[in-house]
């Protein structure tokens, strides 16, 4: 199919396809533009004015369909010429003119006299207002487009495009056209020449203002949605782009200011807050004045929270404003005559503490001291001297709060703190009156010190005193907890605070030295904090560290601002004497010993080869008198990581798996036993990957089936459960041994269900068998083992065949597994667990009480064919005096159960409500109150 062919198909009946063929044929050559131009001349000619129209918009749809860069220079100027000639033709071709010159414009070979040439006869030929909102729209991205990359052709056209553009603009309301107004407002004011149309410029723009618009639903997903903000942060940008615009700019923002509605007063304290920029005050001398008597009546009578805080911000821009100019005493641009001003109008608001305008004012003067450290320096030094002498002289303790307070608020100012200092003796008061009055205001007192660090005041020597006694009181509230490890962490932070912290933990030290008294956690707590985070951290853990089992509790809390090869051998080594006689009943060292090996990385393996060379492979260690040696090199190498150490673990392993296999089974402490065990299975864990550790592993399994005794099983169950940590469908090939065992009505079923209990519980052991020790813990090993042993166990359930270990086992299974993974499984075992209730081992009621209660809560129809057998237990088990959580949870199914239908439940009421009346005067409170709870929902039940 021909050229013309196609152009009189897509003119005749208006067929797209046309377009990306004619497109193609340009593209690859086989037609040229001229030869196209020829062909549909006809139609540009046509005597029809809709047939010239659908021929330019065809031309606009194939060069749209062209790279930018298809088209040549001089290609580009006859088109232009020849568009520019058809606008001047009829009104009805200017749209899609328009169209064409959008996407010439877009040729990245277009030359400045042809983006002239487009622009001239926009600006001649079109009407812009007169188009519709697309058209207008394409207008506006060809202006913005030249203004952004075309500057340079733009600029020969100088102040006539400013006067154009005002004509072309003046009465948009459409919001995306609005948008890219603003857009090229924005940068004709930066680059243009606007002098002699600026307030023109600024009257077409200050329409706008405030902007108020609604953006309409629409129901395309694809649909553009112009916001609220984005017009109002459009707009603001344009008003305050050009200090220009300033002397008719704040005058309509007076105007707005002095309105009665709140967001046009919102809208112009936003705009003044953002045109500290450009604006200059001597441009606006005249209106400062009026500008601050507004803001702070803002600030004073705010409605609401935001009018105040726009307020406050805005005097806070004008002070910055009249700082960032050239100072004049003789003129209003002083920065002085306006502080003495706030000064003066806020000073007796001060002084009055129980009217409510004392917060306001404060808030004033504060906002005034944040524009710079001129403002701040002449605010505190008239105003914090007024406030300790008022502190002085009164007496209700909730006055003396307030002046605190509000010396604190006036002390934070932290956009100049790196940069100012408070004014000459106000310190020393200062450091005076927090020493005077620590005790009786140590809030107050904490939080003044922390704001006086900040401005680098150099604290007096009573600081020293007052923090050590004030850190070896007791019972420090949590709310002072915290105020005084921020202090203690500023004091830290500073070389400058370096002969401070010295002192105040040489005190520390001493106190408990001299008393023959450990240290509380809070006091070593102070004691991590004055190290916390500082360059020194190291040298004062050298110059002050000591062989003190509760120092060993905090330090890991400083491990990460220390080099891990500096914990290895400055702590870790130096503690070692200590930690062999803690390891074996101090659950702190053992957490010790896995911290520190935890943060090993590449630079520590020279120090951890050394260590397990010297003491794990040394036939020494495994004497009975280094068994705390044993112990405590276990914890550590069981909390290696594996990307660092997996060659290490696996020689380890290799050297000592046949001598740690003998202390197991050759050893007389279970404890010790129970802890070997782990840290075999600590291995095979993290060497899982391997096979030909996975067949040690099995062949040692295999071993202990054969000789069943308490360490065997012990030791099986330990590296079966290593296994299927990682592996957890390795549990098939043994779940079914386990059971087996579980059925012996002899001590080794007893032996056997204690060993599920041990696979099925993910918290014991944490140190050396878990993912803090970076073991393998597949993420699905919970769901996998449970319902591969409640598959071997359903048996038992079917026949009611369960031996009393089993139903032990089974209860604490369901203890320890997430509900979402039993919620299918728990009402087939409801009988079960209500069998448990009534078996002489207390150890279960608790966990059957607890997922009786759960299903009750979720399904409590389930429990409707139980509930002659579940009434009983559950009223004997809330007067069981032996455990507070059992009566509490029994209470709570009692109340649970009331949203049963009532027929069910009205037999047992007046029985229910007698037991009731003995719960509520339980000795413990937290019972008394389910109790009165659940008689409350069983009183109601015919209401």
């Amino acid at each position: 199919m021909n050229c013309q062919t196609l152009i009189e198909k897509f003119v005749n009946d208006r067929d797209e396809t046309v377009v990306n063929q004619l497109g193609q044929l340009l593209i690859t050559k086989e037609l040229t533009l001229v030869d196209f131009i020829v062909d549909i001349g006809d139609y540009l000619q046509s005597t029809e004015l809709s047939k010239r129209s659908t021929a330019l918009t065809l031309i606009g749809n194939i060069l749209n369909h062209l790279p930018n860069t298809f088209l040549q220079s001089n290609e580009i100027h006859h088109l232009l010429v020849f568009i520019g000639a058809k606008m001047g033709d009829h009104h009805i071709l200017a749209q899609p003119a328009v169209d064409l010159f959008r996407i010439l414009a877009k040729q990245s070979t277009i030359n400045d006299e042809d983006c002239v040439i487009m622009m001239k006869s926009i600006f001649s030929d079109v009407y812009v207002q007169s188009f519709p909102q697309a058209s207008r729209y394409n207008v506006f991205v060809i202006l913005l487009h030249f203004l952004l990359y075309r500057l340079d052709a733009v600029q020969q056209l100088g102040s006539d495009f400013v006067c154009n553009f005002i004509q072309a603009m003046d009465g948009e309301r459409d919001p995306r056209n609005l948008v890219l107004c603003f857009q090229c407002l924005q940068y004709m004011t930066k680059y243009l020449d606007i002098e002699p149309y600026k307030e023109e410029l600024f009257e077409v723009v200050a329409c706008y203002f405030p902007m108020e618009y609604k953006p309409k639903a629409t129901n395309s997903e694809t649909e553009e949605t112009i916001t609220h903000e984005q017009l109002v942060l459009s707009l603001r940008n344009v008003l305050t782009s050009n200090e220009k615009f300033a002397q008719y700019c704040i005058p309509m923002l007076i105007e707005k200011l002095e309105s009665d509605i709140p967001t046009a007063r919102l809208a112009a304290m936003d705009v003044f807050i953002h045109c500290i920029e450009e604006y200059n005050a001597r441009d606006i001398t005249s209106y400062l004045v009026p500008l601050w008597n507004l803001f702070s009546k803002q600030a004073l009578c705010a409605e609401n929270q935001e009018i105040e805080t726009s307020a406050l911000r805005a005097i806070t821009s004008l002070m910055q404003l009249i700082g960032k100019s050239i100072q004049n005493d003789e003129t209003e641009i002083s920065t002085k005559k306006f502080v003495d001003r706030s000064i003066r109008e806020c000073e007796n608001f001060l002084k009055e503490l129980d009217l409510k305008l004392v917060w306001p004012a404060t808030k004033v003067l504060h906002a005034v001291a944040r524009a710079n450290t001129t403002c701040s320096s002449l605010i505190w030094s008239s105003i914090l001297p007024l406030l300790m002498k008022q502190f002085e002289n009164l007496e209700q303790i909730n006055h003396k709060r307030t002046i605190l307070d509000m010396i604190i608020y006036f002390l934070q100012l932290p956009n100049i703190r790196t940069t100012i200092k408070l004014p000459s003796g106000i310190p020393e008061e200062l450091w005076i009156l927090i020493s005077t009055h620590f005790q009786t205001y140590p809030s107050h007192c904490l939080s003044l010190i922390h704001n006086l660090l900040q401005l680098h005041a150099v604290p007096s020597q009573v600081l020293e005193d007052d923090l050590t006694k004030f850190i070896l009181q007791d019972n420090i509230a949590d709310e002072l907890k915290i105020k005084l490890s921020a202090v203690l962490r500023m004091l830290a932070s500073s070389v400058s605070f370096d002969r401070i912290c010295t002192n105040i933990l040489t005190n520390l030290i001493q106190s408990w030295t001299v008393t023959k008294t450990a240290p509380t956690n809070e006091t070593l707590e102070c004691c991590i904090d004055l190290c916390h985070n500082s360059e020194r951290c190291q040298e004062r853990l050298e110059r002050f560290f000591f062989p003190s089992a509760q120092f060993i509790r905090l330090l890991p809390s400083l491990f990460k601002y220390l080099s891990p090869i500096y914990i290895l051998t400055n702590l870790f080594t130096s503690l070692f004497d200590l930690l062999l006689t803690l390891i074996d009943h101090d659950q702190y060292a053992k957490i010790f010993c896995s911290k520190c090996a935890s943060v090993a990385n590449e630079s520590c393996k020279t120090f951890v080869e050394n260590f397990y060379q010297s003491n794990l492979l040394n036939d020494s260690i495994w004497q009975t008198d280094k068994q705390m040696n044993l112990l405590v090199i276990m914890y550590f190498i069981g909390s290696l990581k594996r990307q660092f150490f997996q060659n290490e673990l696996e020689i380890i392993f290799n050297r000592i798996n046949k001598k740690l296999l003998e202390q197991i089974l050759n050893h007389s402490s279970n404890e010790i036993i129970n802890i070997y065990c782990y840290f075999f299975g600590n291995l095979i864990n993290k060497l899982s990957s391997k096979n030909e550790i996975i067949e040690q592993a099995q062949t040692i399994i295999k071993q202990c089936e054969t000789s069943l005794d308490q360490v065997h099983i012990h030791l099986w169950i330990i590296l079966v459960k290593a296994l299927i940590l990682s592996r957890p469908t390795m549990i098939e090939q043994y779940i079914s041994t386990l059971i087996l065992w579980m059925n012996e009505k002899t001590p080794i079923g007893d032996l056997a269900c204690q060993s599920l209990k041990v696979l099925t519980n993910f918290d014991e052991q944490s140190l050396l068998l878990s993912s803090q020790t970076d073991c393998i813990i597949h993420p699905m090993v919970k769901q996998i083992i449970f319902m591969n042993i409640l598959s071997k166990m359903k048996p038992f359930l079917t026949n009611n065949d369960l031996l009393p270990n089993q139903m032990n086992v089974l209860v604490d299974l369901l203890d320890n597994i997430p509900k979402s993974i039993i919620q299918n499984e728990i009402i087939s075992l409801l009988p079960i667990l209500i069998r448990a209730l009534t078996l002489p081992n207390e150890t279960v009621w608790s966990s059957s009480l607890n997922s009786i209660c759960n299903l009750i809560k979720s399904e409590p129809n389930t429990i409707i064919d139980h509930i002659d057998t579940i009434l009983p237990r559950l009223t004997a088990l809330s007067t069981y005096k032996k455990d507070m959580s059992i009566r509490i949870t029994s209470l709570q199914c009692l109340k649970y159960i009331t949203s049963l239908p009532i027929h069910k439940l009205q037999p047992y009421r007046r029985h229910v409500i007698h037991v009731l009346k003995t719960c509520v005067d339980d000795h413990k409170r937290l019972v008394r109150r389910q109790a009165v709870d659940t008689q409350m929902s069983w009183c109601l039940l015919n209401a």
